[in-house]
């Protein structure tokens, strides 16, 4: 059964559900390197015990007329968990 999007011709998919990548912030609070994961949203300083959020980054829900059917088409074939998909949608209605 075919998707409603090509993922071949999709540009931003890889950023969606691709691997899990390491991200790095300095805490403003006390200067300490605190890492993420690309699949966190927040997360706490171990110095300071402060909760940072993860800084905004392009993707292509900002821009493309076919986030919501891809982010709805890619939830539906289980490849992207319900709190990603929700995240996501959040973005879209921001725009």
């Amino acid at each position: 059964m075919k998707g409603i999007l090509s993922f071949k011709h999709c540009p931003g998919i890889k950023n969606i559900i691709g691997p899990v990548q390491i991200i790095m912030r300095t805490c403003p609070a006390c200067g300490e390197e605190v890492e993420f994961f690309s699949d966190e949203n927040e997360t706490s300083c171990q110095k300071c015990g402060r909760t940072l959020h993860q800084e905004a980054t392009s993707s292509c829900v900002s821009w493309c007329k076919y986030a919501e059917k891809c982010i709805e088409d890619l939830e539906k074939r289980k490849l992207l968990p319900n709190t990603r998909a929700e995240e996501l949608k959040r973005l879209i209605e921001m725009k």
